[in-house]
This record gives C-alpha cells, sequence and structure tokens, in this order.
C-alpha cells in the first residue's frame, strides 16, 4: 500500500525527470528539496505529512517490510530506487537498479533458519535490565554489545579469522551514514598485528539489511580511519530466538570506493538462553 511519502518520492522524481535524455537532471535530494516536495503533496493530495524533520525522511520510509512495495511504481518502472544520504543538508539520492536487481529495496540476506545454530548466555544481563527491553535497534545492539556476540561469532563461526576484537563505540552519526556498532579486530601478520574495522548495522526483525546502508558504512569507515581493511556485518533480531548475523566478504581500501554490492562470507543464529525481552 502506498504512503504519502510515495506521492513525495513520485513528485520529486517527475521534477527532476528530462524525457528527452531519459535520465535525471538532478539525483541528489536535499534537506529543502524534499521539506518543500512535502508541503507541494500536501496541497496537491490533500495530506498532512509534516515536513519539520525532513532528515529523517528516508529513514523511516526504509523502515520495515514494505519500502518495495511503497515505492513509486513509475520510478521502479524506470528502474531506480534511492540510497539514503546524510550530512551536508542532503537526504536521499536517486539511483539506478543493479544490472541483476528486481525490486527497489530486495531483502538480499533473509534470515536463513537452518544457519548454524549456536548458544549465548543471557543470564549475565540484570532482571530489572531485561524488564526493560524494547524491540528498536538501540535495545538490540546494547544486548548484543553486552553479551559480547559479535565477539563470539568472530571466535567460533567466522570467516575472517581475528586474534583480538574490542568494542568501541555504539550509535556513530557521520556525515554520510550512521554505523550502529564499531568494532576493532586485530591479525595476525607476519611478526606483527595488523588492525581491522568490523562496521555493524543492526535491525529489528521485520526490517531488512539494506545492502547500500552498509556500504556507505564500510567507505564510511575508511574515511574515518587508516586501516586497510573493513569487514562488514548485519545483525539482525530473530524473534523470540535471539540474533542472525551476517558476516560479509571483507573490503580493503582499495575496493571501497567502487563496492556496489555484497557477498555473504559467514553467517550464524546465536540463542539467548534465557531469551531476553524485545529480540
Amino acid at each position: 500500500m502506498a504512503s504519502s511519502k510515495t506521492n513525495v518520492i513520485e513528485y520529486l522524481f517527475d521534477l527532476n525527470w528530462d524525457d528527452t535524455k531519459g535520465s535525471l537532471r538532478k539525483t541528489l535530494m536535499s534537506l529543502e528539496d524534499v521539506a518543500e516536495a512535502i508541503r507541494k503533496c500536501n496541497e496537491i493530495y490533500g495530506t498532512n505529512l509534516s515536513a519539520r524533520n525532513p532528515a529523517n525522511f528516508m529513514k523511516d520510509f526504509l523502515r520495515g517490510a514494505n519500502a518495495s512495495n511503497n515505492w513509486p511504481a513509475s520510478v521502479a518502472a524506470k528502474r531506480y530506487t534511492a540510497r539514503q544520504r546524510t550530512g551536508g543538508g542532503d537526504v536521499f539520492e536517486f539511483v539506478p537498479y543493479l544490472p541483476n536487481q528486481t525490486e527497489p529495496f530486495p531483502d538480499a540476506f533473509k534470515i536463513r533458519h537452518d544457519a548454524p545454530r549456536y548458544p549465548v548466555q543471557s543470564i549475565s544481563l540484570p532482571l530489572v535490565t531485561k524488564t526493560l527491553g524494547r524491540s528498536d535497534e538501540t535495545w538490540l545492539v546494547q544486548t548484543a554489545v553486552n553479551l559480547r556476540v559479535v565477539e563470539t561469532h568472530f571466535a567460533v563461526a567466522a570467516a575472517f579469522r581475528l586474534v583480538e576484537l574490542s568494542h568501541l563505540q555504539m550509535g556513530i552519526k557521520l556525515r554520510q551514514t550512521e554505523i550502529d556498532a564499531l568494532f576493532l579486530g586485530k591479525v595476525e601478520t607476519i611478526g606483527s598485528h595488523e588492525a581491522v574495522i568490523i562496521t555493524c548495522e543492526a535491525k529489528h526483525y521485520k526490517d531488512p539489511i539494506i545492502p547500500t546502508q552498509v556500504i556507505n558504512q564500510v567507505q564510511a569507515a575508511f574515511t574515518e580511519t587508516d586501516v586497510s581493511t573493513v569487514v562488514p556485518i548485519g545483525l539482525r533480531a530473530v524473534r523470540d530466538v535471539g540474533f542472525y548475523l551476517t558476516e560479509f566478504e571483507a573490503v580493503s581500501r582499495a575496493d571501497a570506493s567502487s563496492l556496489e554490492d555484497l557477498r555473504l562470507a559467514a553467517d550464524a543464529i546465536y540463542e539467548l538462553c534465557p531469551a531476553v525481552k524485545g529480540i
């Protein structure tokens, strides 16, 4: 079912589409572009979508499993989707489909219920903390960090082998993206150890892992640090079970700027024992 935001996206696309050239005159939509389009669409369609916070327009649109269904059919017919952009007054960018892409926001990394399973204790979480459990991404990341789920993965099921892993920070807001959790790993090299960054994108069980968001995180990690390798991971809640962790192939600094898709390197389900409220 289309939403009020569907009309706004279609309005912006049509406004910038050049029929003669068969391309967009402008692909990057700013805060003012989106706010003005919301106001115009409210007038046209009699809707009351708020224009006060356009920065969250695309982030909210991509939540849940209906982003592809809510995307304008006319835009999809021209094989365009969008990438969220943050910082510098930007909101999102219209981008062409990849060669084999068949829908605007494919759920390319659905929970694989036959993936290897590993138990993770949750008894160390205080009872009072568990009673406050929520289904949002902040609670999901906080629980995973407290129970060292990512560290467990790289110890028992990872494709990329580490000798050390430390959590650095949660909820990192950068100019082009937001990283839900950041880790610093070490790999053994001849006579020394090399630093590796692990970026984490966390999702509620209803929300798909969106490759472009993960790619943006990888590219931002290289911008913000001097490491040579980044290993991106996705952390998705499995309702009443725990976490589905997707480890993607490591990315080198030389390949980061041209990165367009992700390849799964390893995955596993981490069962919380006992189950934790909100996950």
